[in-house]
C-alpha cells in the first residue's frame, strides 16, 4: 500500500496549514454517476471486533511489514453512501468533500442526545473521523476544527479563519487605543478589516467560493457571540 496522495489547494504551504480539494476526482464521479460499486471487502473489515485486525492482515498481506494506525484505518471501507464498499484512502484521495460531508453530520448526531441514539455504523464513522484528523490536509476542512481553516486571501495566503477574526476584532480596539499598535500592526489590522469587511458585504448568492461563505458565516457568528457576552455583562452604574 503506496502513501495516500492527497490533493491540496495550496502546495506551497507549510503542511500543517495546507488544505485538501474538497472536489470529486474524475474517478469517483464515474462511480457515483454511474452508482457503481468498488470491489467487496473482506467481510471481517465490516465488523468493529475485527475490522483493525483483519486490515492489518491484508497489509502484510501486500508487503507492508509493519502497518501502522493510520494504514490500518485507511483499509477500512464505507458500506453505505454514494461510494458503495470505498476504502477510508480511497475516500480520502477521490473525494474529500463526500467525506467531510459524512463527518460533519456525524459531529452533529454525536452532539444530539436523540440523534445520537439513532446513529447507524458509528464505530466506522468514528474510525473514519480519526483517519481523517490524521492528515492535517484534511482536518482542516473539518467544521469541527473551523479555527483552523486557511483563509487564503492576497496579503493573508496562510492566515487561519481564528487569526483573521483576531485582526478583524482588532479594529474597534486599535480605533479607540492607537497607542497599543505599532504602525506594522495598525498596518496589518486595517488590512485585515478591509479584506473581511468586503466579505461581509457580499451578498451569500454572489460569493461563488465555499471557502468564503464559510469565512463569512464564521466571522458573522463570532460578530453575533460577542454581541450576546456584550449583552450579558452586568451594566456599571457610576456612583
Amino acid at each position: 500500500m503506496t502513501s495516500t496522495a492527497i490533493r491540496v489547494v495550496n502546495p506551497g504551504a507549510p503542511l500543517n496549514l495546507q488544505q485538501a480539494v474538497l472536489l470529486a476526482t474524475k474517478e469517483s464521479r464515474l462511480y457515483r454517476d454511474q452508482k457503481l460499486w468498488l470491489p467487496v471487502p473482506h467481510p471481517e473489515l465490516l465488523y468493529q471486533a475485527t475490522a483493525l485486525e483483519c486490515a492489518e492482515k491484508l497489509l502484510r498481506a501486500d508487503g507492508v511489514s509493519s502497518p501502522t494506525r493510520q494504514q490500518r484505518l485507511g483499509k477500512l471501507v464505507l458500506p453505505f453512501g454514494q461510494y458503495q464498499n470505498a476504502p477510508f484512502h480511497w475516500l480520502v484521495e477521490n473525494d474529500v468533500g463526500y467525506m467531510k460531508y459524512i463527518l460533519d453530520k456525524h459531529r452533529l448526531e454525536m452532539a444530539n442526545p436523540q440523534k445520537k441514539g439513532e446513529a447507524v455504523n458509528q464505530w466506522l464513522k468514528d474510525f473514519l473521523t480519526e483517519y481523517a484528523e490524521s492528515f492535517p490536509q484534511v482536518s482542516n476542512m473539518l467544521e469541527a476544527n473551523i479555527d483552523r481553516c486557511i483563509y487564503g486571501q492576497t496579503g493573508f495566503e496562510h492566515h487561519t479563519f481564528e487569526e483573521m477574526w483576531d485582526l478583524y476584532s482588532s479594529f474597534s480596539i486599535q480605533k479607540r487605543e492607537p497607542e497599543r499598535f505599532t504602525q506594522e500592526q495598525t498596518a496589518k489590522i486595517q488590512r485585515a478589516h478591509m479584506s473581511v469587511t468586503r466579505w461581509l458585504n457580499t451578498p451569500v448568492t454572489r460569493i461563488s467560493s465555499v471557502q468564503m461563505k464559510r469565512v463569512r458565516k464564521y466571522i458573522c457568528d463570532k460578530k453575533q457571540q460577542e454581541e450576546s457576552r456584550s449583552s450579558q455583562r452586568p451594566s456599571v452604574v457610576a456612583g
